[in-house]
């Protein structure tokens, strides 16, 4: 793993050079133990501030830029070039910092760190080395999808980098030779992955100011630990040292105190007493243990020179794990319910791995599912009424148990089923037939063909080298040239719905109409004048519900019902809305909604497996009658939901409302959903519900959030 391995203990050749009496001083640190908010520290994104956060293990906290289902985006941190005021005496100064590609990225690749030398860099999602006049001192880049890295603009030298592995990266910087002489290697310093030296060009700034990283999407994760810039100084200079709690076991803490070669460490520990501790003692990585509430010090000596004093409170009582949520991610009829136990260590000191153990004990006591050594995300079956109990679980902390009653039964009361919409019903409720989307080239909404994404297995009898099955893959939906069926589509007019077709078209399900979520952009025809809009009137903006038969409800996102656009007006495409709203009529919060959807084009549509022997046309007739929506989401009777643009589809609605034999445990009180109620935002203003930017909202007392 990284850190406390050679934390401060190896530092660049040039600062050990020097003289005995030379000194070394942190011009920045980041070590990321004294917050948990990486904003206070400086670090920023554009467009993805919740993808940064303060991580931490064993060895103590990181910071961390998760992407999620982003596209690429980028984080980074200026911390400027007013550290160097006065302090190179001799033009040189050192940087090095802990890199780990966490995880990798599973679309795109181009993952890059930059140091940058900008005091206002124009910080952009994209590749900043490639960027025009950009300044930058050294990048370290993912060439391809096999995880091929390179250093500077180098890209016939690479070096193929494992996710998960930390990387120590040392550069030496001299301002008066413009050179970066630079070493990347693993933590420990075994194995060398690159080093050179850069010659800047003439006009970059050799002061490095910040930290640009970007993240290709999707799901990449980068970490970063122990950012400094350092100095050699004729002076004796002593630095403050690091203090970092790394240990917890009931009431008993431990901290390790880091701090550089040329010092010597001194403790006041939390019962008083005082002593101090030699570098080669500890390599530079004093561990302090202790039972005994009070204030812990440390500073460090060097020559003349006394650091300021690190003051750390320590509190040495049991510490109590969060409590799982669980929460109902699917239901069925009966008692049956999917529990997904959650669980987050971001606000436990040191961030332990927290277990979970459960246990299912129906109405009998009998026990029905157990589980142990689970993780945050797990999901539950149960089928009969009982009594769920979950506890956390952590070595030295004090375990959190819960319980969830499952005693209320559902019955079905409501199935809206889009997949399975026939020609002839769209045609009676008004929708128009649209050409067949039968492209094989991957762009936009033809990706639902072009993809060919919609399928089923079925198993050949043989075994590939590792003893698995093997299956030959069936598509069903694709384009006419290979073979395949194209996708029919059919089309109801932006224009054609208001208030009572929004309600009607799929009762009880509630379709929202209008602009929500568009951007506040103006449209226009090409006088650059005329507002844009439909043949009805609307605004542009507004667009189109669709359905594709055999996969669901769409949101077209187009602009108008002529699906055309004004280029002159318009930034890149005319797929400019992302969300459409829908809700479900006159239900309370004891009732569930379930929402089957398919996402990115049929990537998480169901694939189902049939066994050897199967006949191909028996196995698409059972294909076809089967809901695929393999993505699942549960919401309560009174919220709202959304549907993505093009790439996704909705393939049924159900609602769950409780058994009559459970009718006595209704909330008489409980809100009935009323679409039509006003909304407000967080600050108790009354917003227009056609056009909710995203953000959280405040309908019938209930708040619901516009992604």
């Amino acid at each position: 793993m990284r850190k406390f391995y050679t934390l401060l203990a190896v530092v660049c050749a040039f600062l050990y050079a020097s003289t005995a009496s030379a000194g070394i001083k942190n011009l920045m640190v980041q070590d990321f133990e004294s917050t948990t908010d990486p904003a206070a520290l400086g670090w920023k994104s554009q467009n993805l501030a919740g993808g940064m956060s303060i991580a931490g293990d064993q060895y103590g906290n990181y910071f961390q830029f998760s992407l999620g289902s982003n596209n690429g985006r980028s984080c980074y941190n200026i911390w400027g070039s007013d550290i160097y005021n006065g302090q190179l005496e001799n033009g040189v100064y050192h940087l090095e910092l802990e890199w780990n590609y966490a995880q990798g990225s599973n679309n795109q690749y181009g993952t890059q760190l930059a140091i940058i030398s900008d005091d206002a860099p124009a910080v952009h999602n994209g590749n900043y080395v490639a960027k025009e006049g950009s300044q930058w001192l050294f990048a370290l880049t993912e060439l391809d999808a096999d995880r091929n890295f390179y250093v500077n603009d180098q890209q016939d030298q690479t070096f193929i980098l494992t996710p998960g592995t930390w990387l120590k990266i040392k550069m030496d910087i001299n301002v008066n030779d413009r050179t970066v002489a630079y070493t990347v290697a693993d933590v420990q310093e075994t194995v060398v992955y690159a080093e050179g030296v850069r010659t800047v060009p003439e006009g970059v700034n050799m002061l490095a100011t910040g930290i640009n990283q970007y993240n290709a999407r999707y799901y990449s994760i980068v970490q970063m630990d122990n950012i400094k810039v350092q100095v050699i100084s004729d002076y004796d200079i002593a630095n403050p040292p690091s203090v970092a709690l790394t240990g917890v076991n009931g009431i008993e803490r431990t901290y390790t105190i880091t701090f550089l070669e040329e010092e010597e460490l001194y403790i006041i520990g939390t019962d008083g007493q005082e002593h101090s501790e030699f570098y080669m003692d500890c390599d530079g990585k004093y561990v302090y243990t202790t039972s005994t509430s009070g204030t812990l010090k440390a500073w460090t000596m060097s020559g003349s020179a006394t650091s300021e004093v690190v003051t750390t409170e320590v509190e040495c009582v049991p510490i109590v794990l969060p409590a799982v949520d669980a929460v109902i991610s699917k239901v069925e009829s009966g008692y049956a319910k999917t529990y997904t136990l959650n669980v987050s260590n971001a606000d436990v000191p040191t961030q332990p791995t927290i277990f979970i153990e459960y246990s299912f004990v129906n109405e009998n006591g009998v026990e029905e599912v157990k589980g142990s050594d689970k993780f945050s995300g797990e999901k539950v079956a149960v089928s009969s009424k009982g009594t769920l109990t979950v506890t956390t679980v952590a070595p030295g902390f004090t375990s959190n148990t819960i319980t969830v009653v499952n005693d209320k039964e559902y019955v079905i009361d409501a199935l809206i089923d889009f997949q399975h919409q026939t020609a002839e019903s769209l045609t009676e409720k008004g929708f128009q037939a649209m050409d067949p989307l039968d492209s094989s080239t991957t762009s936009g909404e033809n990706n639902w063909t072009a993809r060919q994404r919609m399928y089923y297995e079925i198993a050949t009898g043989e075994v590939d080298e590792e003893g698995k099955p093997t299956y030959t893959k069936y598509v069903v939906y694709g384009p006419s040239e290979a073979g395949y069926e194209p996708i029919q589509r059919y089309r109801y007019l932006q224009s054609n719905l208001n208030e009572e077709t929004a309600h009607s078209l799929f009762a009880p399900l509630y379709t929202w109409y209008g602009t929500t979520g568009v951007s506040p952009r103006a449209y226009y025809e090409e006088d650059g004048v005329t507002p844009l809009v439909d043949p009805q009137g609307a605004p542009g903006g507004t667009t189109n519900l669709q359905i594709k038969l055999g996969i669901g409800l769409v949101f077209s996102g187009q602009v108008n019902d002529e699906e055309s656009y004004n280029p002159n007006s318009l930034s890149y495409s005319p797929i400019l809305i992302n969300y459409v709203t829908m809700g479900v009529d006159g239900l309370t919060d004891d009732n569930f909604i379930m929402v089957n959807k398919i996402d990115d084009y049929g990537s998480s549509a169901v694939h189902p497996q049939f066994p050897a022997g199967t006949d191909p046309e028996a196995a698409k007739a059972e294909y076809k009658a089967m809901d695929l929506g393999g993505l699942v989401e549960i919401y309560k009777g009174t919220e709202t939901f959304q549907l993505y643009r093009v790439q996704t589809s909705v393939t049924s609605v159900t609602v769950f409302k409780l058994s009559p034999n459970g009718v006595e445990e209704v909330n008489t009180d409980a809100i009935v959903s009323d679409h039509n109620a006003p909304i407000y935002n967080l600050n108790g203003i009354q917003v227009n519900p056609n056009n909710l930017q995203r953000g959280v909202y405040i309908k019938q007392g209930k708040k619901f959030i516009v992604r």
